[in-house]
């Protein structure tokens, strides 16, 4: 016959190891899952969000964060953030705002956030029911560059079309992010790239708003980003189709959602599924020739005809940077907000 003692002494011990297993595979499991959350918090990069008529652009080194808002869709804008921003990291360190009228409804949602630090507009706002709403806010003089930390930094810089009414339209703008010898050209729509000196071979170029495909000719990377509300897929390919530098890959970033551009040794990492073959690279490629087979050639200087070889590396969609150099005027003091002016 059974003893229920021993029979209720020998359950609590099943109960107990039990309790303690999953205990430990949730507490591994929490750890894992942390890591790999912290991993992709850290690492360098550069994010375009869909906000309607434009792309918004927030960049992040580490626990330093910068957003530029722009467009017309507080609701894309917000859904497409919050995506990519982490619960325990919401702080934005730096808000620059652009755009007049309708595109500034983005940077007054963005402006109305609690967790912004710093704000500040790329040029004097023109006056708007919109821009009334923001209030007044500093302005940066163009060009101004902000260090988000030892190896990011955003080079800000602003220009007027030619008869163009400073208090009635915003310029154009270009943001430059370099990280090491990477960098990730962003203009405010595809006729500001002629208004910039060219930029060193991007990787990536990204225009936030109207016209994209007419930047690509003066700003030529490796990668296109355009806004899906200013160019559809078959617009995009019949863009290139007869272009001699036509980009490896194209993106179309849809309103409410993000593409990640991460920074990794050697380039920028670009992910595979949404990208337009734009080059002709056979649609079962999903890992892109080795630096010697792909060296690109892409003029340094249209003028000069000097030319440099942009390399791509070995590993998935890797848009490489290029060895060249450049200097910039000298940051100004380190702000409180773990970036510096």
């Amino acid at each position: 016959m059974t003893d229920p003692a021993r029979e209720t002494t020998w359950t609590w011990q099943e109960v107990v190891t039990t309790a303690a297993l999953v205990f430990l595979i949730a507490g591994a499991g929490s750890v894992a899952a942390f890591t790999f959350w912290l991993q992709g918090l850290i690492t360098p990069q550069v994010v375009l969000l869909g906000s309607g008529n434009r792309l918004s652009v927030l960049v992040t080194d580490g626990p330093a964060r910068l957003l530029l808002a722009t467009g017309d869709s507080p609701i894309d804008y917000e859904n497409a953030l919050g995506d990519v921003r982490p619960i325990f990291a919401r702080r934005i360190d730096v808000l620059l705002v652009a755009g007049s009228g309708d595109t500034l409804r983005v940077p007054i949602a963005a402006d109305g956030d609690s967790h912004v630090r710093s704000v500040n507009a790329l040029a004097p706002l023109p006056r708007s029911v919109e821009a009334d709403a923001i209030g007044a806010i500093q302005s940066f003089s163009s060009p101004q560059r902000i260090r988000l930390g030892p190896t990011t930094q955003v080079t800000l810089e602003t220009a007027f079309p030619f008869a163009a009414d400073p208090d009635v339209e915003f310029p154009a703008w270009r943001a430059t992010v370099e990280h090491g010898e990477t960098r990730v050209v962003i203009l405010s729509d595809g006729p500001a790239a002629a208004l910039f000196p060219p930029p060193i071979a991007p990787s990536v170029l990204a225009v936030s708003g109207a016209d994209p495909a007419a930047a690509w000719g003066l700003s030529p990377g490796v990668a296109f980003v355009a806004n899906s509300e200013m160019i559809d897929g078959p617009e995009m390919r019949a863009a290139f189709a007869e272009s001699r530098r036509p980009p490896q890959w194209g993106y179309r970033v849809f309103p409410g959602e993000a593409l990640r551009l991460k920074f990794v040794p050697g380039g920028v990492e670009l992910p595979s599924e949404p990208a337009h073959d734009l080059a002709g690279t056979p649609t079962n490629v999903g890992i892109i020739p080795n630096a010697e087979a792909a060296a690109r050639v892409i003029p340094r200087d249209e003028e000069s005809r000097r030319f440099d070889v942009c390399k791509m590396g070995p590993t998935r969609f890797l848009a490489a940077a290029r060895k060249d150099t450049v200097s910039w005027p000298r940051s100004r003091a380190a702000s409180p907000f773990g970036v510096s002016f």
